[in-house]
């Protein structure tokens, strides 16, 4: 008489899981869409990650965007950036 009762709910439970597991087999295996912002991303910065290896000093301007521009956004390290580091403590 109980088996009756949540058999149901057993049922429910277990398409659930299958589902869930059949839509999220690409992550499971380990696959991740392509993200385009983040290629572009890694393609403006190079050239500030560059000159910040070679010199050891911030470059807040970049040639490579737009003919010119400030590379505030683009991986530029400011060192009273307090929010940074408390994201970087909390990670």
């Amino acid at each position: 008489m109980n088996l009756k009762r949540i058999l149901p709910y057993l049922i429910a439970t277990f398409s659930f899981i299958v589902v869930s597991l059949a839509y999220f087999s690409p992550v499971l295996e380990g696959k991740s869409l392509f993200q385009s912002d983040i290629a572009q991303f890694r393609g403006m910065s190079k050239e500030i990650r560059d000159f910040r290896a070679q010199t050891g000093e911030e470059a807040y301007w970049t040639d490579r965007a737009f003919g010119g521009m400030p590379a505030y956004q683009l991986s530029a390290y400011y060192p009273h950036d307090y929010i940074k580091k408390l994201d970087s403590l909390l990670r």
